[in-house]
């Protein structure tokens, strides 16, 4: 009787049990090197905390909403904003009283940072200019987004109470 199949002489690409290792070995190393790559980039583009001592400023964030609430009924309030000219930009601070007063402060302290990285942050000290007012030189900054933090303590009776205002400006 005739056969109508002709019987395989070589078998052709038998996969085997060290095809399969081989295979799933080359998968698994692909999938830990681009992980590898992506963890880099992460680590290497944002450290994580956009603050200093968050955790510590967590501990103490009651105490800063206590500041925040005396201040506001003491009625204490600040107008910041940035003079422009050829020679360079100048921060300028204002703190006044709810009469619109100078209030007696202490050294004025400005953080200018950019939202979501701490390359680009400026601490300044405002130097005095007389009604309550502050002003610092300021270093190039670039187009964008800048929150500007004044900082300060106010002298209140025999204690001194701390003050802070946020502005975000806008550079074009």
């Amino acid at each position: 009787m005739a056969s109508l199949t002709r019987p395989l002489k070589h078998p052709s690409k038998v996969m085997k049990g060290h095809h399969v290792l081989f295979w799933m070995m080359g998968f698994f190393g692909l999938m830990l090197v681009v992980n590898g790559v992506f963890l880099w980039a992460a680590i290497t583009s944002f450290p994580g905390e956009d603050v200093h001592h968050s955790y510590l400023q967590g501990i103490h964030f009651n105490d800063k909403l206590s500041a925040q609430a005396h201040q506001e009924k003491m009625g204490w309030r600040s107008e910041v904003g940035l003079l422009t000219s050829d020679d360079g930009d100048v921060l300028v601070c204002r703190i006044l009283g709810p009469d619109g007063n100078p209030l007696p402060t202490g050294p004025v302290t400005a953080e200018i940072r950019r939202a979501a990285t701490q390359n680009s942050d400026i601490v300044l000290t405002l130097a005095p200019v007389g009604g309550g007012e502050y002003r610092a030189s300021l270093p190039l900054l670039a187009e964008g987004a800048w929150h500007v933090i004044i900082g300060t303590d106010i002298r209140d009776g025999d204690t001194e109470v701390p003050f802070q205002a946020v502005k975000k400006i806008i550079l074009q």
